[in-house]
């Protein structure tokens, strides 16, 4: 008896993998344009995938124990965890209103704070940072914008204008690393890809209300340093995460040679910073630990973390089902223009995946050798930096991205209006890489 679907379809599903994937994404939005709770839309995704492409529905079963042990899965709930807590004790302190006010004083409008601070939250690689920011972003916008969308589509594009050269960030090691890169040279030539999605970003805030585009008064003097009190939460996270990870990785691991679990060692430092951070704010935000206590049992901090659950079942399901690899092989099949493959297969992966160290780590070992021959003997550069900039616009489009799900979560809206708002940037900023890929390639050939 067959046992899956492609058996009772061959020449349907021999080679439609990426449909199969497309449509579990337009199932979770269709779920979701329903009113059906996200994280049931995402678990139903799941499922999808699951029943057209494993092998039995027992794989189902072993890919949600898996999702449930994995400890990247565990890792990113106790840090989803530990940041909703540290959201939640800064508004019921009142430092959250501290921290954004004392940014708009320094920035002066309200539009440029709304952009600037998941911008700042985007330098600390939070799996799912976009949660932080959110409240910040509806702080600084002072009940003056009324579309969830257009609040969620802010907070999520700028929270991303870094992931294209910051070292902090999982993919941009792992691009480094497959392309041999050091990385003064991959910086100088990801980081205009970050000013681009910043340009491409102000299109956000075409027909948002006129108030937050108005400058107010010069900063008074000391508003600089008020500022960087009022956001010490924020560099506390840094101050002990960026220490503590390069004494884990230069010291112990390398220099002692002490075997570390890799997700402890890229988990740990992090929440630990968070720790600190939330410690600190409860204590001089005079909320004391009967106020924390309270704080968390709000039922919201729970809901958030079933939901990111749920998005990393899709993705577990994602991997036992090899989707990724079998959509290359599928592009490959259709004979696809090699330039082209080398944007596409990037977008794919990131839109499949929702994560940047998953695009690299699926498309780039295809990529490289392709761009090679392209190349001709020259440098790598030019299609190193295109199919980086597609595999990342991919990812800031996917239904399953950890950020998308949780600001449009918080902000309470739907995909639609958020990919409204969204998909203009994206679109030029597709436009202005491919811009630069070809000066880039006239240049170094």
């Amino acid at each position: 008896m067959p046992q899956t679907m492609e058996q009772f379809f061959p020449q349907l599903f021999g080679a439609t993998t990426l449909l199969v994937t497309l449509g579990s994404f337009l199932l979770i939005l269709v779920l979701a344009r329903l009113k059906v709770p996200l994280a049931a839309a995402m678990a139903a995704g799941a499922v999808a995938i699951g029943l057209l492409l494993a092998s039995s529905p027992a794989d189902i079963l072993r890919a949600a124990k898996a999702t449930l042990k994995d400890p990247t899965t565990i890792g990113l709930l106790v840090i989803t965890f530990i940041q909703l807590s540290l959201s939640e004790t800064l508004t019921a302190a009142g430092k959250l209103g501290e921290m954004v006010e004392s940014v708009r004083v320094v920035l002066r409008r309200p539009a440029i704070t709304m952009a600037a601070m998941p911008a700042i939250i985007g330098l600390l690689p939070m799996p799912g940072g976009a949660i932080f920011s959110a409240p910040m972003v509806q702080t600084a916008a002072g009940g003056r914008l009324e579309n969830p969308g257009t609040m969620s589509a802010i907070n999520y594009w700028f929270r991303h204008i870094w992931e294209h050269w910051w070292p902090m960030y999982p993919g941009v090691i792992l691009a480094m690393t497959l392309t041999g890169s050091d990385f003064a040279t991959f910086a100088t030539f990801q980081s205009p890809m970050g000013l681009m999605m910043v340009v491409s970003g102000l299109v956000i805030f075409i027909g948002t209300h006129g108030d937050l585009h108005r400058g107010g008064p010069r900063p008074p003097p000391g508003a600089w340093l008020r500022m960087l009190k009022a956001t010490a939460p924020i560099w506390l996270i840094l101050i002990v995460w960026i220490p503590l990870a390069l004494f884990i990785e230069y010291v112990l691991v390398r220099r002692l040679n002490v075997s570390l679990d890799k997700t402890f060692a890229k988990f740990a430092p992090l929440s630990l910073g968070l720790l600190a951070s939330l410690f600190w704010s409860v204590r001089t935000g005079g909320l004391g630990w009967r106020g924390l206590g309270k704080t968390l049992t709000r039922t919201s901090i729970y809901k958030m973390v079933l939901l990111v659950l749920c998005v990393m079942f899709f993705q577990q399901m994602i991997k036992a089902t090899q989707a990724a690899p079998k959509i290359g092989q599928e592009l490959a099949a259709m004979n696809c223009p090699v330039i082209a493959v080398v944007a596409i297969l990037p977008f794919i992966a990131g839109l499949v995946m929702g994560l940047a160290v998953g695009f690299v780590g699926a498309s780039f070992p295809i990529i490289l050798p392709l761009s090679a021959g392209l190349a001709g003997g020259h440098s790598l550069i030019p299609y190193v930096a295109l199919a980086y900039a597609f595999g990342h616009l991919g990812q800031m489009m996917s239904p399953v991205h950890v950020c998308h799900v949780v600001s449009n979560q918080f902000f309470k809206t739907s995909y639609g209006p958020v990919y409204r708002k969204i998909l203009p940037p994206a679109l030029l900023t597709a436009a202005m890489t491919t811009g630069y890929f070809l000066l880039l390639r006239y240049c170094l050939h």
